[in-house]
């Protein structure tokens, strides 16, 4: 199975991320004790989300072989606080470089890869030394400032790896945070192979330039009232397709956050930018900026292209409803950011087995008149298996790793889930073979 070796090799690499200098505090772990370096990194990883003291036992008392040994949960929320939550980025980054090193038998449309960047907000622990660590104002009567944080990512339509991630203040920008995505995303996978697509909320000049500049691609659903002159002129002569020059000019460019980006925009001048209005299911019309010729992608492709960037919602749905990345260990931000990133990590371990374990499932739903069916690995059942075997995995013993994730793989592909195909429209429906005889005017043509 094609993911199953990187997963395997990851965990057993994993003492290459128990060092120094992810160490906050040159006096931390220099003495021996119940925790150790290794325990508490491996901590945010085993937490399976519980009452805090009893993670906190549970974990220790596997770690360490012992049943009769106790620790206070104040003790290892200590210890966490030295640890630089850069760990389990760097953990995610060598996991998602190692798979889209392949990025060429990974590629879902023409060779390229489509991803989708968007972002989420979540609900963070109100008290007020998390507030003031994330620069959320105190309550006012009105309760606009809500104990939240923004998450944002970068997914992969089709594989539904997670490439790039953060956590910040809510009041960070959309963009800004997508500039962050995808230069962090070039270190990891060929961007000059890489689609990106945007909703409405990206609708900015300056992301377009820093795409264009990256030498990638992007589509992106427009607003009326942006490129409105462009807009206008393809409703005047009826063009539905359409490629335009735009100046980059002074009051463009002064409205960019970054400033590496100004001085590029005004050596620029100008970009191509191709708007293209497609007619969706129901009879109305979007309009999508992109820099993809004609030649890659005509606009009923584009249109499925945009389409498939729901798919991050499913990712969103999976990290707040499946892996619970709201329910926060700690209060302090440090702490914050190691659940959410080791979730992250987790995250993508349980879409490489999901996707290994689909590949080998041959049991085929029943068809009815009305619906189709396909099975899919209970993502429920995985998740806990991997959080439940997670001290398994993290050991130096590679033969026990690879029997766990083998043993892991075998309940995915026999514990399943069927969903419905969704069903066809009205306009895509055959007649004949829906059509039911107590309904003639079935026949008849609606609006």
């Amino acid at each position: 199975m094609f993911f199953e070796g990187f997963v395997t090799d990851e965990f057993g690499n994993f003492n290459n991320f128990v060092e120094r200098k992810y160490v906050l505090s040159e006096h931390a772990f220099t003495r021996k004790g119940k925790l150790s370096l290794a325990s508490i990194i491996k901590y945010p990883l085993c937490n399976r989300k519980k009452t805090t003291s009893i993670e906190v036992n549970r974990f220790l008392r596997n770690e360490l072989n012992d049943r009769g040994v106790t620790i206070t949960k104040q003790a290892i929320s200590e210890k966490r606080q030295f640890i630089d939550p850069i760990v389990y980025e760097d953990m995610n980054n060598s996991l998602i470089s190692k798979i889209y090193a392949h990025q060429e038998e990974m590629a879902s449309f023409k060779g390229f890869h489509v991803c989708a960047i968007d972002s989420s907000i979540v609900e963070i622990p109100n008290t007020k030394l998390t507030r003031e660590e994330f620069g959320i104002p105190e309550k006012t009567q009105l309760r606009k400032d809500t104990s939240a944080a923004r998450i944002s990512c970068m997914a992969d339509t089709h594989w539904d790896f997670i490439i790039s991630s953060n956590i910040t203040n809510k009041k960070v920008n959309e963009v800004t945070n997508a500039i962050i995505h995808l230069d962090d995303a070039k270190d990891k996978m060929d961007l000059t192979k890489t689609i990106t697509t945007y909703d409405r909320g990206y609708n900015y000049t300056e992301l377009m330039i820093k795409t264009i500049k990256l030498n990638s691609y992007f589509i992106i659903r427009a607003k009326t009232n942006v490129f409105k002159k462009q807009q206008s002129q393809m409703e005047k002569t009826q063009t539905n397709d359409k490629t335009f020059d735009i100046n980059l000019n002074a009051a463009k460019i002064n409205k960019f956050y970054n400033e590496d980006l100004k001085k590029h925009a005004e050596k620029m001048r100008e970009f191509k930018l191709r708007i293209v209005k497609v007619k969706l299911k129901n009879g109305k019309s979007e309009t999508l900026f992109t820099n993809l010729p004609n030649k890659i992608a005509t606009p009923e492709e584009l249109k499925q292209l945009y389409g498939d960037r729901w798919k991050i919602e499913t990712n969103y749905d999976r990290l707040k409803n499946k892996l619970h990345i709201e329910k926060f260990t700690g209060k302090k931000k440090i702490i914050i950011e190691q659940d959410f990133y080791s979730h992250i990590y987790l995250f993508n371990v349980l879409i490489a087995l999901k996707n290994d374990a689909e590949q080998e499932i041959n049991r085929k739903p029943k068809e009815t008149t009305k619906y189709k069916y396909k099975y899919k690995t209970n993502v429920n059942t995985l998740i806990g298996n991997i959080k439940e075997e997670m001290p398994r995995l993290l050991t130096n013993d590679q033969e026990e790793i690879n029997q766990t994730v083998k043993e892991i793989l075998d309940i995915a592909k026999k514990d399943l889930v069927y969903t419905k195909i969704k069903a066809p429209t009205n306009e895509e429906r055959d007649k004949d073979k829906y059509y039911h005889k107590k309904c003639k005017t079935n026949f008849q043509d609606s609006f």
